[in-house]
């Protein structure tokens, strides 16, 4: 039953995704360097917080409207918060101001707040603090997304940040407002319901699992940016291994037979 049901390859490709997750992981604890792959959002984000020093407008910055603490969007939180603190970092450290959309679920304000605040002060720039800039919207994604744009357009806007775990509904109405009033934006989701919101809409869309991998640049640790470089391997190898069975198949091999061991 295992050699018809493919249980092989799928033990293949585990062993060799744990082989490389360990592999990268142990360099990086051995403190090898681990080069992830150049991601010009990241740049973009450097980019929008110059934009906004120069045009006196604000960086808004969320982890998304979901972002709660546990559960399946928990990773994707996260990922949010690594970004939200580089990007606050920036921001304070070149003197743009910056707002925090509250998520629906509260239990993730005083972690933001407490970011900024740590932020200011470890940049010297305690007066870059202010409590008013951490925004809650209500417990809705539709209050969310109407107290979000009726807050940009009193505001103005330079450039939105927003990475982590999103809904359509709840990010769709404040990104489209933030191009309307002239702001440029960097964001995306790990959910795969929401990718097209963010490919229409965003000037640097991160798709998927983009989000974890612009958290561990963000977050300028080793081994956490050692799990992706293993990733990156990983999928690699398999487009690599994909693209030579179509190669086979095309040549009138039994390639198709032999994913089924």
């Amino acid at each position: 039953m295992a050699v018809q049901s493919g249980k092989i390859v799928e033990l293949a490709v585990s062993i060799i995704t744990a082989v490389a997750a360990l592999y990268y992981l142990w360099s990086a604890m051995q403190g090898k360097s681990q080069e992830l792959r150049h991601m010009t959002q990241l740049d973009a984000i450097s980019d929008g917080v110059d934009k906004a020093v120069e045009e006196g407008k604000p960086v808004y910055i969320s982890p998304g409207d979901q972002a709660y603490l546990q559960g399946m969007y928990a990773p994707m939180t996260i990922a949010g918060m690594n970004v939200l603190r580089y990007t606050t970092r920036l921001a304070i450290r070149r003197g743009a101001r910056v707002i925090y959309p509250v998520p629906v679920n509260p239990e993730s304000l005083p972690l933001i707040d407490g970011i900024f605040r740590e932020v200011a002060t470890a940049e010297g720039k305690p007066e870059a603090y202010r409590r008013e800039d951490v925004v809650y919207f209500g417990s809705e994604w539709y209050t969310y997304a109407g107290g979000f744009a009726a807050h940009l357009a009193r505001e103005g806007v330079s450039a939105l940040v927003e990475v982590g775990a999103i809904t359509g509904g709840g990010s769709s109405t404040p990104v489209g407002w933030v191009r309307e009033f002239g702001g440029m934006t960097v964001g995306g989701t790990a959910r795969y319901l929401h990718q097209g919101t963010w490919a229409m809409l965003a000037d640097y869309p991160l798709f998927m699992d983009d989000i974890f991998a612009i958290a561990a640049l963000c977050s300028e640790d080793n081994e956490v940016r050692a799990s992706i470089v293993g990733g990156d391997v990983v999928k690699l190898f398999l487009f690599g291994l994909t693209l030579l069975f179509a190669i086979l198949a095309l040549a009138g091999q039994p390639a198709a037979n032999w994913l089924k061991t």
